[in-house]
């Protein structure tokens, strides 16, 4: 009996996804629990399986589309078998003899070249499950060269080995899927008075940064405040936590920033608060939410660092490792995403110097981070070259003046050129 599945609740306040990839085909029989798709929603990718097995009647859902919670994106014909409506049956029997009929020509030596590229030079990014990107990582491979045998050209673990060791993969599909719309052919060419331009479908990623970037500016009474920080002992405290814990734990400088953030805004809770003009009201929180800003494939995704406050430095390097596992790996889940108080940015990863960075609604203060670059200042009379690093504090006007800025500001920077401080 052909049995509908809909796009299910996949978390508090989430109405909608957009389809990434399309795991499986009509035709197909499939097993409880395998993929049948990947969405993007609320910055996170999501694998949504089969809740139960069977015989995929119709696809009502295409890569790129954004679907409503409770929309229907798949029937199955619930046993399996092929006893489901007449015309769904003669249609999945015509899917799957083109499918074979693919495979069988994919065995063939030009099947197996890479991917071909997208119009206007842009290759396609390869669809695969997350520890099948990290196993090709860590052998060296490039995923988009490897020719994918899984459902709709999906690289699996045995192509990825199968590469490895120079051998072709036993099947592939006929042709490659783009596994994010980031990377999916632009639109038809359009052309405008002064010249012609290209309308590209934006991801569920760019849309939701878009609409909470709008939220924050239009809401939130922005004021950046700007200075430097000598950090020559603070990375001289990093270099020595780095040779004592070697291969044990990853210290890096965020690591110290984000113990001098929460050490702060203890003394400083108007940072770490909210507000509600409705009820006229400021919310302290008592609890430190650190959250860092990550730059990913898919987009900006900004994970927190749990009750940061009452981590060690060992601790908190053990979790922001965790983190940039999880961005190298697209595993984040919308919980990890959600609850922050403070939020820190890295311009400086990039080579950038000094930036005002946007609140991240509802939190009121931000901090962004320049590149750390040898700087000749004075010191005791003295000309002297120490490591300074540019700092930026965005903060919500509405609930903090300029004078708490900059003493919030004062105890953050002496934290870091004096890190005893974070020890005690």
């Amino acid at each position: 009996m052909p049995r509908e599945f809909r796009l299910p609740d996949l978390g508090e306040g989430i109405i909608e996804a957009q389809v990434v990839q399309v795991l499986i085909k009509e035709g197909e029989t499939i097993s409880e629990d395998q993929g049948l798709f990947e969405v993007e929603t609320d910055k996170a990718a999501v694998e949504i399986p089969s809740p139960f097995a069977g015989l995929v009647a119709k696809i009502h859902v295409t890569a790129g589309q954004t679907v409503n919670v409770g929309d229907v994106m798949v029937t199955l014909d619930g046993d399996g078998q092929t006893g489901a409506a007449p015309a769904a049956t003669e249609q999945a029997r015509a899917v799957s003899t083109s499918a074979s009929a693919s495979v069988s020509a994919s065995t063939s030596p030009a099947s197996a070249a890479p991917p071909a590229a997208a119009p206007g030079g842009k290759r396609y990014i390869a669809a695969a499950a997350p520890a099948v990107r990290k196993l090709a990582r860590e052998l060296g491979l490039d995923l988009d060269t490897i020719a994918g045998s899984g459902p709709g050209g999906r690289v699996t673990k045995a192509d990825v080995e199968s590469a490895k060791s120079g051998q072709p993969p036993t099947a592939r599909a006929a042709a490659p899927l783009a596994s994010s719309a980031l990377a999916a052919p632009v639109g038809a060419a359009d052309t405008e008075k002064w010249g012609p331009v290209r309308r590209v479908k934006m991801t569920q990623i760019r849309k939701t940064i878009a609409q909470q970037m709008m939220r924050s500016v239009s809401s939130i009474a922005h004021v950046t405040h700007i200075d430097t920080v000598d950090v020559t002992e603070m990375e001289a405290l990093r270099r020595q936590y780095k040779e004592t814990y070697e291969g044990q734990h990853r210290i890096t400088a965020m690591v110290l920033i984000i113990k001098a953030v929460a050490k702060t805004l203890l003394n400083h809770p108007i940072f770490n608060a909210g507000i509600d003009m409705d009820a006229g009201e400021i919310i302290y929180k008592d609890y430190i939410n650190v959250g860092v800003a990550v730059d990913t494939e898919r987009g900006l995704v900004v994970p927190k660092i749990r009750n940061a406050d009452r981590l060690s430095i060992l601790q908190i390097a053990d979790a922001l490792a965790a983190i940039a596992e999880k961005a190298r790996d697209a595993q984040f889940s919308i919980e990890d995403l959600r609850g922050g108080t403070f939020s820190i940015t890295n311009v400086g990863a990039v080579g950038g110097t000094f930036s005002t960075p946007i609140i991240n609604y509802p939190e009121v203060a931000i901090l962004a981070l320049g590149q750390s670059r040898p700087t000749p200042v004075v010191r005791e009379g003295q000309i002297v070259v120490r490591t300074v690093m540019p700092v930026s504090l965005s903060f919500d006007h509405r609930i903090a003046d300029g004078a708490q800025a900059a003493r919030f500001c004062h105890e953050l920077l002496g934290c870091l050129e004096t890190p005893v401080k974070l020890l005690i």
